[in-house]
């Protein structure tokens, strides 16, 4: 399930193409608020585009960058970095197999969320949870279902069918995926959006009892 391997040669091109730059955009919005020597977990890396913005931020980070799909993490391995303070360990494992080596600051979530049925949701939420301390940060850049449209909801259809024939795609449809993050015990800091609304980007800390 969720097999990117046969479309990591033109990932980059169909989402440019068909979001003009708004998915590179939601990734990159609130990477500001990192802090030198935060330790990051990308899940879901792709083809590590956010890396080129990570190293433009020019500040010390230690990155764990976590990606299933073979092609994609190749891709994301020779991409050409501007800064020496990247220190980024690439690791071609899935959440569900990744061992972490101590908690995160940041943990990043973009467009990795919405590949899942709700019950799998839950339980990488879940996991995502025990990663993170008090004060740390879940950035998460997606899709958002609310308010749909005629347009909005043609383009999920086609999407859905698209990554279903070359990615075997476990979700059906788009979920809300900010309502299921409060369930699941995270309170939302900060929210923006893109592309008439069809994308979101916001952080998120875990709840405290």
């Amino acid at each position: 399930m969720n097999d990117y391997d046969r479309i990591a040669w033109i990932y980059d091109e169909l989402a440019r193409l068909i979001f003009r730059g708004n998915l590179l955009k939601s990734q990159t919005h609130y990477l500001s608020d990192l802090k030198p020597n935060d330790r990051i977990l990308i899940i879901g890396g792709g083809t590590g585009k956010v890396l080129e913005a990570l190293s433009l931020l020019d500040i010390p980070l230690e990155i764990d960058f976590i990606e299933p799909s073979t092609p994609m993490i190749e891709k994301a391995r020779k991409r050409m970095l501007d800064s020496s303070n990247l220190i980024v360990n690439f690791q071609q494992v899935t959440l569900e197999a990744f061992t972490p080596r101590s908690k995160y600051d940041c943990v990043c979530c973009f467009y990795f969320f919405d590949l899942f049925k709700e019950h799998s949701l839950k339980e990488h939420m879940d996991r995502i949870k025990t990663m993170m301390t008090e004060s740390s940060n879940l950035l998460v850049a997606d899709f958002n279902n609310q308010k749909a449209n005629w347009w909005k909801k043609a383009l999920s259809a086609t999407m859905h069918w698209f990554f279903k024939m070359t990615t075997q795609l476990e979700s059906n449809k788009l979920k809300n995926i900010d309502s299921l993050l409060l369930d699941s015990g995270f309170r939302k800091e900060k929210e923006v959006h893109f592309f008439s609304r069809f994308i979101f980007s916001a952080i998120y800390q875990k709840e405290v009892s």
